[in-house]
């Protein structure tokens, strides 16, 4: 998050000197602990409308970072002018900052009945399922919803690259009534889970290097068949789970009908190929029903594969990590 402060070169140089990267992580973690301080002593509603401002604000000062959610916007919304996708950009990183905000909040989102609506429109809940949502809005409160409903579940968690900062957010997420899965043996632990009775939940909308080759947007991105296959081993359902933000610090969280094989006489990956594709269909039409709650800060296709629009501010557009 100091990236516009420090710069890239010194952070590229703290890679390779473990000393000079434990300082810029405590740097990282004193700034938004400060931030999140702050947003604890407001009231949530209000923190939510601060934290979008301040997202807003140095957000697109995060040179690498913005130029990758930019990059990523340009795929997914080809008809943008310049200065459409800037705009669809900036909202994207008041959106990330509602959610660094909300963190501290996370009880009193879990708490309130009326701050979370709960719509099911089909899923069987009587018993596991594998949950599946992407980085929109505010991904954490499926957790609560799963809570407020009475399912015990179990997500996978990938932890900030700061480890000051992932011991923070971690507590905030105690909030949520949930057993956290770190992300390393991953696909092990949600099995268990699962074994164990415990929905498995899992946000499965960035790239993964030894993925397989998926679309989204018209364009292959390397995802993850560990959900879809997960599903298929355990004979249970995969729920697309969607959150929508109504209004400041207050969401809709929807239980999709459960995805399942067009076709079960094909083999396991041919099935979990097709249950993720009709899932990056349920993404694609999420995403574009509101763009600038879309956190799409990691790189989802290959960079010489995209090409966008000229940016007219200029300028390279990262941090690692943002909070999340």
């Amino acid at each position: 998050m100091a990236e516009f402060i420090i710069g890239s070169p010194l952070r590229r140089l703290a890679r390779r000197h473990p000393p000079l990267q434990r300082a810029l992580w405590r740097l990282d973690f004193l700034l938004v602990w400060v931030l999140v301080k702050l947003f604890k002593l407001l009231p949530v509603d209000s923190a939510s409308r601060l934290g979008r401002r301040v997202g807003r604000w140095i957000g697109p000062r995060m040179k690498r970072k913005t130029a990758i959610f930019r990059e990523n916007l340009a795929v997914a919304f080809p008809e943008l002018d310049a200065t459409a996708l800037n705009d669809l950009t900036v909202e994207a990183w008041g959106a990330a900052g509602r959610v660094l905000a909300e963190y501290p909040h996370l009880a009193t989102i879990q708490n309130d009945e009326e701050r979370l609506e709960i719509v099911l429109k089909e899923p069987d809940f009587s018993r596991p399922c594998v949950m599946v949502t992407a980085h929109l809005c505010n991904w954490e409160v499926i957790a609560s919803a799963m809570a407020r409903m009475g399912m015990p579940n179990a997500n996978l968690y990938s932890p900030p690259t700061n480890p000051y900062l992932d011991k923070m957010l971690t507590g905030s997420r105690q909030a949520l009534n949930c057993e956290l899965l770190p992300r390393d043996k991953g696909a092990r632990l949600m099995l268990r889970a699962l074994q164990q009775g415990r929905t498995a939940g899992v946000v499965a909308d960035r790239r993964v290097d030894e993925g397989h080759p998926v679309p989204l947007f018209g364009k292959d991105k390397l995802s993850t068949l560990m959900p879809a296959k997960l599903a298929l081993k355990r004979g249970c359902d995969l729920v697309p789970a969607q959150v929508e933000r109504l209004r400041d610090a207050r969401y809709r969280v929807t239980f999709h009908p459960p995805i399942r094989p067009r076709n079960p006489e094909a083999s396991e990956t041919e099935q979990a190929v097709d249950m993720t594709a009709q899932l990056h269909q349920h993404f694609e039409a999420w995403i574009r029903q509101h763009p600038e709650d879309w956190f799409a800060s990691k790189r989802l296709w290959d960079k010489q594969k995209i090409s966008t629009p000229a940016n007219p501010a200029g300028g390279d557009t990262g941090i690692d990590s943002y909070a999340a």
